[in-house]
């Protein structure tokens, strides 16, 4: 049974520690000058541009200043708001809900308190997100740490389900990515080409980093009865390490190809620079503004 309450704890003081998206968006403008992040006018609060008055214009919409200072008269224009909507999935195998360290989280358990962090840090300006495959309907900035964590539990499939059609869409995918790779590329190939944006967070255990291992050593796989002994396993470190990064190349190489972010964090690092690094990159690639 997961301790939820130690998860809410952790993933609240996480969300403490980070930075609004607006704050990280407007330094992406700012890094860009004259690109107005939704190129589009609309209902909303932060400025876009100015244009020349048309007959359709009230006079309640002329901006004075600006007119005053010629023969035209001027309408300031203002930036489309309109809500997004953040995906978040954690792989739900046997495989990433292991960990080696004694008493510690598991790899499912530290993506959660990431992604869950982000999620609330994304909903906390009118925005939303959701836990893809749970079932569940999408939560605001009020119900997304206890919603989210709460649907984690309850996966619909094992593979990363389909996400739902929409420009607005920014997806993060936490998982060790060890299992079949033609299903993952299918689906995030699949959502990139509808206009989402994203992220792939691999988390890995410091043993699976390291192989620390020598000797005769009994390995098992997580959540089976499948186990095999191995003589000498100082001998396949490398062979090991071979197949390890052949494996992260691939992954990283995947989220090249459809314009999507890529991180790595091991158990036991400090969750706040990952965390930032992700949100620039999603601020970056067209997070809420």
């Amino acid at each position: 049974m997961r301790d939820l309450n130690r998860l809410r704890a952790e993933a609240e003081t996480l969300a403490s520690e980070l930075p609004e998206f607006s704050v990280l968006t407007r330094q992406q403008a700012t890094a860009h000058p004259g690109g107005a992040p939704r190129q589009r006018a609309g209902h909303g609060e932060d400025f876009w541009q100015y244009r020349g008055r048309t007959p359709e214009d009230s006079a309640n919409a002329i901006d004075w200043r600006r007119s005053a200072t010629g023969d035209e008269l001027f309408i300031r224009e203002h930036e489309l708001q309109t809500a997004r909507q953040m995906e978040i999935w954690v792989d739900p195998s046997s495989g990433f809900d292991w960990t080696s360290i004694k008493g510690g989280l598991t790899k499912a358990e530290e993506a959660r308190i990431i992604l869950t962090a982000l999620a609330y840090q994304f909903c906390a300006e009118g925005d939303r997100a959701r836990v893809l495959g749970s079932g569940k309907g999408a939560f605001n900035a009020g119900q997304v740490i206890q919603k989210s964590l709460e649907a984690f539990d309850h996966p619909n499939r094992s593979d990363v389900p389909s996400v739902p059609e929409r420009d607005s869409s920014i997806v993060v995918i936490a998982s060790d990515f060890y299992s079949n790779m033609d299903d993952m590329a299918r689906a995030i190939s699949s959502a990139a080409s509808d206009g989402a944006s994203g992220m792939l967070l691999q988390i890995c255990d410091p043993m699976e980093v390291e192989f620390p291992f020598s000797g005769r050593v009994k390995f098992r796989r997580p959540g089976s009865t499948l186990s095999r002994i191995f003589g000498r396993t100082e001998d396949l470190k490398d062979t090991y390490e071979a197949r390890f990064k052949k494996r992260q190349d691939a992954v990283r190489a995947l989220a090249a190809r459809v314009g999507w972010g890529f991180e790595t964090h091991i158990l036991g690092n400090a969750r706040r620079p990952l965390a930032f690094r992700v949100m620039q990159d999603l601020a970056g690639a067209g997070a809420p503004r």
